[in-house]
């Protein structure tokens, strides 16, 4: 009797990691009051794909998966958004970080 109870109650804990996930959609705050400013401050040429984006919502709610089939996103660019609105979720200010040049020989 106590064995079905136990593998069911592992199974729960298994998958429930990905529930707890939280996408929350921070407010506009400071500087970055609209998409194409957020775009801007984090560089890398991504403030020309402001127009993909209709809303503040729609940016922090969009995933990977539809800004590659939908959207048309490069993979560089698609990882660089997403870690700076995680980052932008977590309280930090966008700012641009530059890649790094190519090796001298």
């Amino acid at each position: 009797m106590l064995a079905p109870v136990r593998s069911s109650l592992i199974r729960g804990v298994r998958y429930s990691h990905s529930a707890a996930v939280s996408n929350t959609i921070p407010t506009p705050r400071g500087q970055i009051q609209d998409v194409p400013s957020f775009l801007k401050a984090i560089g890398r040429e991504c403030d020309e794909l402001a127009g993909k984006f209709e809303s503040w919502d729609q940016l922090f709610t969009t995933s990977s998966r539809v800004m590659k089939t939908d959207m048309g996103i490069n993979t560089k660019q698609r990882k660089y958004i997403l870690s700076w609105l995680q980052r932008y979720r977590n309280g930090i200010e966008p700012y641009a970080i530059a890649t790094p040049g190519p090796k001298k020989k």
